[in-house]
């Protein structure tokens, strides 16, 4: 990546505005360095294994010096904190938000989610649309609560970016305003998840979204979203990942 080419955060508005707002100036996907996706991919990898490490200490100290060098050096070229929003735009018109924590392929700490085949974002100003998108994720240790479970809080995020994505794909959905979670089984790390999600209607400046995640085919939590339209962006273009 060359240059600061990063969303100036606005008090109040969603990543579809800051899209909206940087327009032209939004960098296309395929600028970003594969580089940048390989570094958070290692970081992700260095978490689990700093969970699940059972080595001596005299290891841990060397890894812990180790890790403060690499910290060091990634922190000699850094953006300001009010520019930490990283917008890129698809060749269907989608933006991708890389630096948000739910699913962020530039963010370590966002689980390694993907989707399939999203389509086209509509025109701005149009009618909603039905949709339905689907996606997978596999969670690690990093991520566990209870013995060989996923910890309900990352399960809700991962509810929520996926209800996110699907409601933005309606047409622009803005904000979570709520979200209603509901626990069936428990969801399992180290297990490819199936994640499913679709638009159900809207109200006003309200889209109301469904979704579930599955394992071995089984729905182990499904949740109901209502997002909120931002009022800074009368149309805003759809689709954020």
């Amino acid at each position: 990546m060359t240059g600061d080419r990063s969303a100036p955060t606005v008090a109040g508005p969603s990543a579809a505005t800051l899209a909206a707002l940087l327009g032209a100036d939004m960098p296309a996907a395929e600028d970003i360095a594969p580089e940048a996706f390989e570094l958070a991919e290692r970081i992700r990898d260095l978490v689990e294994a700093a969970v699940l490490t059972d080595v001596d200490g005299a290891v841990r100290a060397d890894a812990a010096r180790r890790v403060a060098e690499i910290t060091e050096a990634l922190r000699a070229a850094q953006r300001p904190k009010d520019r930490v929003v990283m917008l890129v735009r698809h060749g269907n018109g989608r933006f991708e938000h890389l630096t948000q924590a739910g699913s962020g392929r530039l963010n370590p700490q966002a689980a390694r989610m993907e989707f399939f085949d999203l389509p086209t974002p509509p025109p701005p100003g149009s009618d909603p649309r039905p949709v339905e998108i689907r996606g997978a994720v596999t969670l690690t240790a990093a991520h566990g609560g209870p013995p060989g479970r996923v910890h309900g809080g990352i399960v809700a995020t991962v509810l929520d970016q996926l209800l996110g994505v699907a409601a933005s794909l309606s047409g622009p959905a803005g904000f979570t305003a709520g979200l209603d979670l509901r626990f069936r089984k428990a969801t399992p790390y180290d297990v490819p998840l199936e994640l499913s999600a679709r638009f159900e209607k809207r109200e006003g400046r309200k889209t109301f979204v469904t979704g579930e995640i599955r394992a071995h085919g089984e729905v182990t939590a499904q949740a109901t979203a209502v997002f909120v339209s931002d009022r800074t962006l009368n149309a805003e273009p759809a689709a954020h990942s």
